[in-house]
């Protein structure tokens, strides 16, 4: 299985690099008039939620494009209304969307890179069973696509960025 590559928005991005290596299957559909960061796909996605672009406040998830803030699990993608403020998101707000059905590991995208911890969610969280990982918005999007390809059981809020 080859994983993904992130390349950012050259002049033209349907010139390959020469010094890139090319990945084995075509790259999703892109918008011409996109000013979302690509990311290449890889083999054996099989109808899973991939992320393959973001930015403008959207993502493109599996060929659909996104306005705004997005939930997404391995075969299902929502538009999402968190709370402004990342650092006030609670544990209702996610079991509000999820209750019981929620896998075990939650990977926030907050926009920019994280400045708190989040330890009254991450303790919430784990009372449930259920690991929070928060990070930037950019490297959730790298981080989830890397759990699917390893067949990982999760969930991905993620913040839109501009």
């Amino acid at each position: 299985m080859m994983m993904t590559i992130m390349a950012l928005k050259s002049p033209n991005m349907n010139e390959p690099k020469s010094s890139s290596p090319k990945p084995t299957s075509p790259m999703p559909p892109s918008d011409a008039s996109s000013d979302l960061v690509d990311i290449r796909s890889f083999e054996g996605a099989s109808g899973l939620q991939l992320i393959h672009g973001y930015g403008g406040n959207s993502f493109r998830i599996s060929g659909e494009r996104y306005s705004g803030s997005v939930l997404v699990q391995p075969r299902q993608t929502a538009i999402w209304k968190p709370p402004t403020k990342p650092e006030t998101l609670t544990i209702d707000d996610l079991l509000l969307h999820f209750g019981d059905d929620f896998p075990p590991l939650f990977i926030l995208g907050i926009g920019d890179a994280p400045m708190d911890p989040m330890n009254d969610l991450a303790a919430a969280l784990r009372h449930h069973g259920i690991a929070l990982e928060v990070m930037s918005t950019p490297a959730a999007c790298r981080t989830w696509n890397v759990l699917m390809s390893e067949g990982r059981d999760a969930i991905t809020g993620l913040y839109d960025v501009a």
